[in-house]
């Protein structure tokens, strides 16, 4: 279910060819739909595609026992509040040893995946100096294709316009759980599943919430990155 007065929803999980066909949606976010995304799955993005596909409709894969680990970033803007993040399902770890192997590196993969949504958490909505519509440092983690499409839907992938209008933010809640492809144990693609709200202050005075799907693979360099999302965003 989406959050009440949501503003818009948006896909940018790469789609089976590469064409892209209309999305169905509220009217709000029409125009940045028209627009289309232009991500395409090669190599390594095809592989954690396939992860966020196999996540979403898997039932049988083998369940890690739920881990939490925080992660925050300091901000003059706003007092930080760790982020949450946990381990959901994970897919190939049936087999004992795969999966010693993979709660071995769960902390790891925590953390490092914790980072890599907190840079946008932060530099898109939560970590920024208030008043501003410029959030130069939302979609550091993200590839390329993934942060050209995320510039081109600007108002739901950061605060946007009401950044104008506001002179801070009191964050609420952020949380991630992460569905995880680990073949042999060893992580692959990562859906993270996230909710991010936040209340503003200023003119504008709103409680915002930003939830939805990340869809990560690793970079050439062993960093997570986020190639694409499935993003909706709400206020009341």
């Amino acid at each position: 279910m989406y959050p009440p007065n949501r503003t818009g929803k948006e896909r940018g999980l790469p789609p089976l060819h590469q064409h892209f066909s209309d999305i169905p949606g509220g009217a709000t976010d029409r125009a940045e739909r028209a627009r289309g995304l232009r991500a395409r799955r090669t190599g390594a993005v095809a592989l954690a595609a396939a992860a966020a596909l196999a996540l979403g409709g898997c039932g049988g894969g083998d369940s890690s026992t739920p881990e939490a680990a925080s992660t925050a970033s300091a901000s003059a803007a706003n007092p930080p509040m760790a982020t949450v993040v946990t381990i959901g399902r994970v897919a190939g770890t049936v087999h004992k040893p795969n999966r010693q192997r993979f709660q071995h590196a769960a902390s790891h993969l925590r953390a490092d995946v914790g980072k890599a949504v907190d840079a946008w958490f932060d530099g898109g909505f939560v970590g920024v100096d208030y008043p501003t519509t410029s959030f130069p440092d939302a979609f550091s983690t993200f590839t390329a294709q993934a942060k050209g499409d995320a510039l081109a839907q600007k108002n739901l992938m950061t605060t946007g316009k009401l950044g104008a209008h506001i002179d801070g933010v009191t964050t609420l809640k952020r949380s991630v759980a992460l569905d995880v492809l680990a073949p042999r144990g060893k992580a692959a693609g990562v859906t993270a599943r996230f909710v991010l709200r936040f209340r503003t202050t200023g003119d504008v005075t709103k409680q915002v919430t930003v939830s939805g799907r990340l869809f990560l693979t690793r970079s050439a360099g062993g960093a997570w990155q986020i190639f694409g999302y499935d993003v909706a965003k709400g206020s009341k």
